[in-house]
């Protein structure tokens, strides 16, 4: 069996609260690297050999993907399907308007224009494939929420309105299991 790792990135430094998506230039905060330095810790606990790390090219997953190899002893591979959601023109406004006027939280998810879940999880899981193919031991995936959640969705064929159940909070980790590149399960570990 092959395990993948979709590792959400730390806690972000936003004092204005905006809703930063594809944006670059928000870092981790301190919190966020603590986050991570102990998600680290856990995952050296678990005796796991990782072959690489595949990270967004953002500076948070990338702050993020660093302090995992360096406490992993694991090569990174940048890879632009795993950026975060398009928002289209929801990116750098307040965070409260998109929670508010967006449409996503609605029944319907109305994503007004944004990149449609569909082809957001089209792009990770491809990433995921791609990754599977590549080697034979367990793999990091590190990203951000949407496009983690939304392959999840994908892969385990539940309707798109399921994704707001998604458990993925900022430095959390689940772990997807295959056998011979088939996908087999879903499981939230840290």
């Amino acid at each position: 069996m092959q395990k993948v790792f979709l590792i959400r990135h730390g806690k972000v430094e936003n004092p204005s609260n905006i809703n930063y998506g594809t944006l670059d230039g928000f870092p981790l905060s301190a919190e966020g690297k603590n986050q991570i330095y102990n998600l680290a810790k856990s995952l050296n606990e678990m005796d796991s050999i990782f072959c690489k790390i595949i990270a967004s090219p953002l500076q948070r997953t990338q702050e993020t993907a660093v302090i995992l190899s360096q406490n992993l002893n694991t090569k990174i591979i940048i890879d632009d399907r795993l950026k975060e959601w398009d928002m289209g023109d929801w990116a750098g406004r307040p965070l409260t308007e998109f929670q508010e006027k967006s449409g996503y939280y609605d029944q319907e998810m109305n994503t007004n224009g944004m990149e449609s879940l569909e082809d957001l999880s089209k792009r990770v899981i491809a990433t995921i494939q791609d990754a599977i193919r590549s080697c034979d031991e367990n793999i990091i995936i590190c990203s951000h929420r949407e496009p983690m959640a939304s392959a999840l969705i994908k892969l385990q064929k539940l309707p798109w309105i399921s994704i707001h159940k998604v458990d993925m909070p900022m430095a959390s980790v689940w772990q997807l299991d295959f056998i011979d590149e088939e996908f087999i399960s879903a499981t939230k570990i840290f």
